[in-house]
């Protein structure tokens, strides 16, 4: 390959071993970057005048920095993967038991051993299997942003449970093992029902009460349904939703038509997720308590 096409292949980047490799001399290489042609970007890695450190370059400008030898890792293997594009401030990368490396700023190395079987070379750089990367970048995001990456995941179809089952069993006793536990069974229909729990746990604290929760529930022409949480008397029903990943076509299509029947019914509806419980943990119980005044000063 000649050196412009590995340069252009290679987002603007080239490694001075790579650059000697095709021939040039280290004299020459000094002098290109000497006239500002190329510029160092990591320690004996450089990025043509001509290009731009671009996000992805970056990234790529460190794995170069590392060697063949290494691997990125967490939330850098995910965004190569193109799972998020939530921006890396620390670029990790596993360099194995025995690695000596001293990473420049931004770099963070991480003495682990992966062997060819848990990584893959994605596009010239080698990266953590997908559900590997998905699943240590969702931990280290935290609970409600991992949990969003790896909804969006699952939804468009690149990850798999059972590859992120399979990602969790693989992560032994690492940093970040609980969390990981728990996205994983939350990414195993876990959600809905954590959600109803934390919604009803929510309402008892703050003695809210008057309300059923699973209350059946016969609709003239549509049948028997259960309500999540049911105000009987002020026919009211709070209905709970999971991860968007357990809601395909079928069951969103599904849900709105139940909605509707339930509002035709004479109820009315309010509608929270599993993210409205995380982020905004009090919405529940004051909507619930503004629900509870209005239908009193209705009823005065």
């Amino acid at each position: 390959m000649e050196l412009l096409d590995l340069v252009r292949t290679q987002d603007g980047l080239i490694r001075h071993d790579q650059a000697r490799d095709l021939g040039m001399s280290p004299a020459a290489i000094d002098r290109r970057v000497a006239s500002g042609e190329w510029l160092a970007v990591r320690p004996r890695v450089y990025l043509a005048a001509t290009h731009v450190l671009t996000p992805r370059a970056t990234l790529r400008a460190a794995a170069l920095w590392a060697g063949d030898a290494a691997t990125l890792i967490g939330h850098a293997a995910a965004v190569w993967w193109n799972l998020t594009d939530r921006p890396v401030e620390t670029i990790a990368i596993a360099v194995g038991p025995a690695g000596g490396h001293c990473p420049p700023p931004g770099v963070r190395t991480v003495r682990r051993a992966i062997g060819l079987s848990g990584r893959v070379r994605v596009d010239g750089v080698w990266v953590a299997h997908r559900a590997a990367a998905a699943l240590e970048a969702a931990t280290s995001l935290g609970l409600v942003e991992g949990a969003r990456l790896l909804d969006r995941a699952l939804q468009q179809d690149r990850v798999a449970v059972e590859s992120l089952r399979q990602a969790l069993e693989e992560m032994g006793q690492r940093h970040g093992v609980v969390l990981a536990r728990r996205l994983v069974a939350l990414a195993e229909g876990e959600a809905r029902s954590e959600a109803e729990r934390d919604a009803a746990r929510r309402l008892t604290r703050a003695r809210v009460t008057g309300w059923t929760a699973n209350l059946p529930v016969v609709l003239p022409g549509f049948g028997r349904v259960v309500l999540d949480i049911a105000f009987p008397q002020h026919r009211v029903a709070i209905e709970i939703d999971g991860w968007a990943f357990h809601r395909d076509v079928d069951r969103f299509r599904r849900d709105g038509l139940r909605q509707n029947e339930v509002v035709i019914g004479g109820w009315r509806v309010i509608r929270v997720s599993w993210y409205d419980l995380q982020e905004t943990p009090g919405y529940l119980v004051d909507v619930v308590r503004r629900m509870l005044a209005a239908d009193a000063v209705t009823a005065a």
